[in-house]
């Protein structure tokens, strides 16, 4: 199959916080600014610096417990998928392990401890179905011929959200010779990734930006290698905005590139590539974007109201907020997007994360998973659900809104141990 061949040497620790450029928006003539507010970026290096403190020292992010009193089950649990959501949930996992848990009936275990695979979405769904995990992550819903292959019925609810950024190694200037972010719209950028423009300085790009300096560098595509949800939303939104990327590539976690593109696995797999090939473009999540640092720049891309956005928490929020009428946990999410949101400022490629657990987990998994297991696992939803949305602007990922933490609320109540109710909190 053509693009699946591997590119430059990638990257391969586990992204964690680091600085970002302010929130760059303009509408469609005005001309460009970059604004870096000093404050903002230590604030984020500080977060960066007591993570690693915490993790050193085994004290990270002590949860507190929505009920007085309150422990979350000692015990263990397996989950797989998502890389977009791999940096947040690392910590969410560490955070719990870390805590005091309650012992009882907990056949010695010490600890609340949740192993989390970032294998891809593909994967993450993939194992689920073969009851290998017992959470499921992925940035792309469950279809229909995914649904109707579970062995059993299961429980869909958001736990994050973000921005899939636009990534490239390229440096752009303009009059003064200051470095500024390129402007793209959704059409061009569908041209770029089918392989249809070849060099930076193509006028399709060139007339987007005005009075800038473009490199005739040329272009190299980096995609996801992976069964990807990253890949889903950035290719449902190419969809979106290009009848040619729809009818020829269409959306899906994984699709045939054009030949002379370059697959890597894992979203950092991607960010590595990029920031190591000059000319190179590609999409991730907003947090590997930023932790690749000086190599990599962020695309603003336009909105549907014609303000060109470069992804920030803030204008991502802006995208996320605007969900509305979200189907059950026990619905269908297939056809559920927050893409090209019609807000003022609203960054257009924004998506949610999914957890997929079966919604009676003692039926799922017969007596290889006990009863104290599921109030561990109930109590770590809610806990991440909750406490642990506070994790997530630090790490440049949008924290839940309330209408959304309630769907998630009827998901956790809707888990049953072989028929019985289970408590969270």
């Amino acid at each position: 199959m053509s693009g699946t061949t591997q590119g430059p040497p990638t990257t391969n620790s586990p992204p964690t916080g680091s600085t970002t450029d302010d929130a760059y928006v303009r509408k469609s003539g005005q001309g460009k600014s970059r604004t870096t507010t000093i404050a903002a970026v230590a604030v984020i290096i500080v977060i960066a610096l007591a993570l690693g403190g915490a993790y050193a020292g085994g004290l990270i992010l002590k949860p507190k417990a929505s009920t007085p009193g309150y422990k979350i089950p000692c015990g263990s649990l397996t989950a797989a998928g998502s890389t977009f959501v791999y940096p947040l949930m690392a910590v969410w996992a560490a955070s719990v392990a870390s805590a005091p848990c309650d012992t009882t009936n907990a056949g010695g275990a010490t600890a609340a401890q949740v192993n989390y695979q970032a294998v891809g979405s593909g994967s993450g769904v993939t194992e689920l179905t073969q009851r290998l995990i017992n959470i499921g992550a992925s940035d792309a819903p469950l279809t229909t011929t995914q649904t109707n292959a579970l062995p059993d019925p299961v429980v869909t609810m958001p736990d994050s959200a973000g921005a899939v950024a636009v990534i490239y190694n390229l440096k752009v200037t303009n009059a003064t010779g200051a470095t500024v972010p390129l402007d793209l719209t959704g059409p061009v950028i569908a041209q770029i990734f089918a392989g249809n423009i070849t060099t930076w300085n193509n006028t399709a790009i060139t007339a987007l930006n005005p009075g800038d300096k473009i490199p005739g560098t040329a272009i190299v595509i980096e995609h996801r290698s992976d069964g990807s949800g990253t890949t889903f939303a950035f290719t449902s939104y190419l969809s979106s905005e290009s009848s040619y990327w729809k009818g020829k590539y269409g959306a899906a976690t994984s699709i045939n590139w054009p030949a002379g593109s370059f697959g890597q696995k894992g979203s950092e797999g991607v960010a590595g590539a990029v920031a190591t090939t000059t000319g190179a473009i590609g999409y991730d999540e907003l947090n590997y974007a930023q932790e690749e640092g000086a190599n990599l720049e962020t695309a603003a891309v336009q909105n549907p109201n014609g303000g060109y956005v470069i992804p920030s928490v803030s204008d991502t929020a802006l995208a996320i907020g605007s969900a509305s009428s979200l189907p059950s946990p026990t619905g269908s999410w297939q056809n559920f997007t927050v893409l090209n949101a019609a807000v003022a400022g609203a960054y257009p490629i924004a998506t949610f994360t999914y957890l997929m657990i079966y919604q009676d987990v003692g039926k799922a998994y017969g007596s290889s998973f006990t009863m104290v297991q599921a109030q561990e696992l109930v109590s770590f939803l809610w806990w991440i659900t909750h406490t642990g949305q506070n994790d997530s602007a630090g790490l440049f990922y949008v924290p839940l809104p309330a209408t959304v933490i309630a769907v998630d609320v009827t998901a956790i109540a809707d888990i049953t141990y072989n028929g019985a109710h289970l408590t969270s909190h």
